[in-house]
């Protein structure tokens, strides 16, 4: 079943021959069948190589990352240094599936009232004007009192809970972000889930 995902192809700290590893990788994963790729993001280097690549992923997910999530080994010659010994150059691979974000809707609140507390005078007392609303899926519950009516302390409270939900989608977002800059640090050399030698 195909469905969407991100993939971030990183060399790390490592040389201009990682990023053009990187290059390589990002050419050879275009061609694959069965996917389809868009750059959404491309840090490039003076020498047209790539530093890291962002790309959105259609296909199944599930089998991309079995074959190609982890470290990614190329064999080639060093077309920068004419000298240099090394020839195995490194780049990591990593799947990220997209963050859920809560689309929620007022059939999904439970709203439940009580009598205010504090100052108001009688009218307050009497009638129960505080909101109480729970967005059941998430469990996130918000209340509002301020407001001498029933009416407009729902309104508020609605207000409240839309600005929650929000705030928890950001977070989401923000652990995203968050796990894509670290995967520039934790490329390992060795145990390679796929080799090219070019």
């Amino acid at each position: 079943m195909d469905n969407q995902f991100w993939v971030q192809i990183s060399s790390g700290s490592g040389p201009e021959e990682c990023r053009l590893a990187v290059k390589h990788l990002t050419e050879k994963l275009m061609r694959l069948p069965n996917f389809t790729f868009t750059v959404i993001e491309l840090v490039a280097t003076k020498y047209q190589n790539y530093k890291s690549v962002w790309l959105r992923a259609t296909g199944d997910a599930a089998d991309f990352k079995k074959h190609w999530q982890g470290t990614v080994q190329f064999i080639f010659r060093s077309p920068y240094r004419a000298h240099h010994q090394r020839k195995n150059w490194f780049v990591n691979v990593k799947v990220y599936v997209m963050p859920t974000q809560i689309l929620w809707s007022p059939k999904e609140v439970q709203i439940k009232t009580a009598r205010s507390s504090g100052a108001g005078g009688q009218h307050v007392n009497k009638v129960e004007t505080a909101v109480s609303m729970t967005h059941i899926p998430t469990g996130i519950t918000v209340q509002a009192s301020e407001e001498r009516s029933q009416f407009l302390n729902k309104k508020l409270a609605f207000v409240r809970l839309n600005m929650a939900i929000n705030a928890q989608n950001q977070q989401r977002q923000n652990a995203m972000e968050k796990q894509k800059w670290m995967q520039h640090k934790q490329l390992q050399l060795g145990n390679p889930v796929q080799v090219f030698k070019k």
